[in-house]
Parts: C-alpha cells; sequence; structure tokens
C-alpha cells in the first residue's frame, strides 16, 4: 500500500483556488475512502539500509520509500557489507514500496561505464560513483556483460535514475 495522505492534503490545496481569488474556501470536503496513514516519501533517506530493532527485515530506502531486501543472498548481492544497514525504529514511517526482486543484481556492459540495479523487470541506471558509494552497493559485485548480449539488456525497460 502506498501512501496517499500527501496527495489527498496537495489535491484538497489545489480545490481551495477560491483562496486565490480572495474568497473563502468551501470546508466541506468528502471524507477520504481510506485511511491515513502515518508514513512519507522520503527522498532524504534515498540510499539508506534500515532495519527495525529486533526485527531480521532489511529495506533499502529508494524513490522516497522503503524496500525489502528479500533475503542474504538479495543482500550479498548488491551491497558492500551488512554493517551498512541503520537500525532505527523509524523506519516504518517511510511508505513500503515494490520489494526488491529475489535475486536483484548489479550490472554493466564491457562497453557502457553505466551501472543499473537490476530489480523488478526494470533496470535502474546510477547516476554516479557518489550515488552508488552513497547506496553502499559494492563495485566487486557488478556483472559485466559482452557488448554482443548487451542487445538483451537494450530490452529490459529502464527505470528512473538513481540520483543523489
Amino acid at each position: 500500500m502506498h501512501c496517499r495522505s500527501t496527495m489527498i492534503r496537495v489535491l484538497l490545496l489545489a480545490l481551495c483556488v477560491c483562496a486565490v481569488r480572495g474568497t473563502e474556501c468551501e470546508t466541506s470536503t468528502p471524507a477520504p475512502t481510506e485511511p491515513p496513514c502515518d508514513c512519507a516519501l522520503n527522498t532524504i533517506q534515498d540510499g539508506q539500509l534500515l532495519k527495525a530493532p529486533g526485527d531480521a527485515a532489511v529495506y533499502l530506502v529508494l524513490d522516497g520509500c522503503r524496500r525489502h531486501v528479500p533475503n542474504p543472498t538479495t543482500f550479498n548481492n548488491l551491497f558492500r557489507a551488512w554493517d551498512c544497514i541503520t537500525e532505527t525504529a523509524f523506519s516504518n514511517l517511510i511508505c513500503p514500496c515494490d520489494p526488491i526482486t529475489d535475486g536483484a543484481i548489479l550490472i554493466k556492459t564491457v562497453s557502457n561505464p553505466t551501472v543499473y540495479f537490476l530489480t523488478n523487470g526494470r533496470k535502474w541506471p546510477i547516476a554516479n560513483p557518489v550515488t552508488f558509494e552513497t547506496f553502499c552497493f559494492d563495485w566487486g559485485k557488478i556483472r559485466i556483460i559482452p557488448d554482443n548480449v548487451a542487445l538483451a539488456l537494450h530490452f529490459v525497460p529502464t527505470g528512473p535514475l538513481i540520483p543523489i
């Protein structure tokens, strides 16, 4: 479930265009159909690996929301070390999104310096080495594919650029 409370607030503000005209806004708005959530999209924390105290689940914050890392094998495919994880009681306040695919990898071609985070049927280009380091990705875990196989990578949908 994605957090929609911020979106609802923005929509309600947009509906108050009468305030721009100097008249009072209509205060009777219908109640949202789903209960408000207490999470927030938080791109400031993009790149952090988080877990709650006493919980084994690890999450990567990407695109402002937390994505579950499904298992140690997937973690080890991507990240430098387990000490990159920050334990915080507030990790559940970041909205959940699609989990990382079991077996997700880092990939690049021989002739192109762009490194991609391959998960959920998409390749997410990583903006630069600073971003790579911020996400605690491991340079030694990048799978380099030959250019003659790279054509297949062209057919994998491209996700948004991972910036920092």
